[in-house]
């Protein structure tokens, strides 16, 4: 009888189940969808005194029509900033100018591509958020009326 083969590689000694190595894909299955949620709940614990700032903010926003029913809360600093993401294919301009109406300032606008920028906007010291607005269309120039030499 030949042995199984392991199913991780050493760098992925942090996937376990019942505090061993997983022997079946369904096992290391397993054990990945546990490690992602210990994973997401460390991430949330993380942006928790954020959350409840905004969470002060959202009778107001929702007064402007901003619902967050389809909004995802994710950070990458360790909770320094709150990145607000979409649902797909949409851009928050409203959100923007909904949070902007209600005194943050837009601290930085960085070119994020295809017609989109990300914004970090900030309210106080330590309300930092980051979201995705549509970019803002180049004025059309006029045209100008070009004279042909005689």
């Amino acid at each position: 009888m030949t042995t199984r083969p392991r199913l991780i590689k050493e760098w992925q000694s942090h996937l376990k189940i019942e505090g061993r190595e997983p022997r079946t894909l369904q096992e290391l299955a397993l054990a990945k969808a546990g490690y992602d949620y210990h994973c997401r709940l460390a991430e949330i614990k993380a942006i928790s005194a954020k959350l409840a700032m905004l969470d002060e903010l959202v009778p107001a926003l929702a007064a402007r029509g901003i619902s967050f029913a389809h909004r995802d809360f994710t950070t990458y600093n360790g909770g320094k900033t709150l990145r607000m993401h979409p649902c797909a294919l949409t851009r928050d301009n409203a959100l923007h100018d909904a949070l902007v109406a209600l005194g943050f300032r837009e601290v930085e606008r960085r070119d994020w591509g295809r017609g989109e920028a990300m914004v970090t906007l900030k309210l106080g010291r330590s309300l930092v958020l980051e979201i995705d607005v549509k970019k803002a269309e180049a004025p059309a120039a006029a045209p100008s009326a070009e004279v042909a030499p005689a």
